[in-house]
């Protein structure tokens, strides 16, 4: 009996026990909450403290300044159309201007030109680069294209680098000739003008007379007309021609520069080469590019291109005036030509006539809408600017 008292005594004991552990934890609970509560109803502020957790402080992504990146220039083959023969100072200018390109460009712009129009036609040479058949070439204006004709007229100036630099100016700034330029799909460089201009002859003249009947080879309409003027007969004949028909009498003579004389090897048929005063022919000759092959050129391309169109001018004048000379004196020492001034009456009188010849050209055109004139007057602005600059300075080459 007494140990199942104990037992039941000592049981008693837990129950109490764990009763009495209960009741704190349980008084404890409420007495939190009565305290929160009352907290609240006596309008006590609490705070509430809340962990923030900041990131570590990181520097900025660095960000490279804005930056314009030249283009690249793509690599181009380009061919180059050229009527006449790979001899003479056109022929080798333009060789060193396909040369510098290249140099310059460091090779990615190469320049194969195509000689005697085996590419091109010379008189098809516009309308070739423009449609693509060639990239570039040397294209002769026409009546087709009266503003661009207007430089090709004879009686530009008296100093071959000032006319040359004074194409150069129009091709590149005259509005006129920019839309006509445009509207054959072309961008001009720079025009050349082909040299002194003289008539070679098969018997010497000495009197205006003396030329009346005469057959002479023309290659511009203004010398056509001037020449029927004066009583001759005006003839067309294919340039790589001219020696043959000399030779067999179907022509008396032919209008052509001291330099195509001598490509030519004229000395051998016709004698007697006059001069004339104020006669040289403008740029009858402008270098054109296709316009979209113009656009395939990054701006820095574009850029040289056009600084060596400007070196251009100087480069071709000095080697013309120099091969003239030489050919002037190889003419008269070995093959016995006599180069002479034309007589007072015979020079005035094919002025008079070309100045007429220029009138009925303006007449002509500006009668349809065009500034034929306008052109002409720009022209000869730039040309007596050029030639006061050469009186002035001398010539670029000579003060280098």
């Amino acid at each position: 009996m007494k140990s199942i008292e104990r037992k039941t005594v000592e049981g008693e004991k837990r129950d109490m026990n764990k009763k009495s552990f209960r009741i704190p934890v349980v008084l404890l609970i409420v007495v939190a909450l009565m305290a929160m509560v009352g907290a609240v109803g006596c309008g006590s502020e609490t705070t509430t403290t809340t962990a923030v957790t900041t990131p570590p402080e990181t520097s900025p992504p660095e960000t490279a300044p804005p930056t314009t990146e030249a283009a690249v220039q793509e690599a181009m083959d380009l061919n180059y159309a050229y009527g006449g023969p790979n001899q003479g100072a056109f022929a080798e200018t333009n060789q060193w201007f396909a040369d510098e390109i290249a140099a310059r460009t460091d090779g990615k712009v190469k320049i194969t030109i195509h000689w005697g129009g085996t590419l091109v036609k010379q008189p098809d040479t516009l309308s070739g680069v423009g449609k693509g058949v060639a990239d570039m070439g040397a294209a002769m204006g026409d009546p087709t294209n009266p503003h661009w004709a207007t430089l090709s007229l004879s009686g530009a100036g008296n100093d071959q680098w000032a006319v040359m630099m004074a194409t150069y100016e129009m091709v590149n700034g005259d509005p006129e000739i920019a839309a006509e330029m445009e509207k054959a799909n072309v961008v001009p460089t720079h025009g050349y003008f082909p040299g002194t201009p003289i008539m070679i002859l098969k018997k010497e003249i000495t009197s205006v007379d003396d030329l009346k009947g005469l057959r002479i080879r023309v290659g511009t309409p203004d010398e056509a007309t001037a020449l029927s003027a004066l009583g001759m007969e005006p003839v067309q004949v294919g340039i790589f021609e001219t020696y043959d028909s000399l030779d067999k009498g179907v022509i008396d003579g032919t209008l052509l520069t001291i330099a195509w004389a001598d490509t030519l090897k004229l000395g051998e048929v016709a004698k007697y080469w006059y001069r004339f005063s104020n006669n040289i022919i403008g740029g009858a000759v402008t270098t054109v590019i296709n316009k979209d092959v113009w656009a395939k050129f990054t701006p820095e391309t574009q850029a040289i291109v056009q600084e060596i169109s400007r070196e251009y001018n100087d480069k071709y004048a000095q080697t013309v005036m120099d091969q003239e000379k030489a050919v002037l004196d190889n003419a008269t020492s070995k093959l016995d030509v006599k180069y002479l001034e034309v007589s007072g009456p015979v020079d005035a009188a094919y002025k008079a006539a070309i100045e007429a010849a220029h009138q009925g050209w303006f007449d002509k055109n500006d009668a349809g809408g065009a500034k034929t004139k306008a052109v002409w007057d720009e022209y000869q602005g730039y040309v007596a600017q050029y030639e006061a600059d050469v009186a002035a300075k001398g010539y670029p080459w000579a003060t280098q």
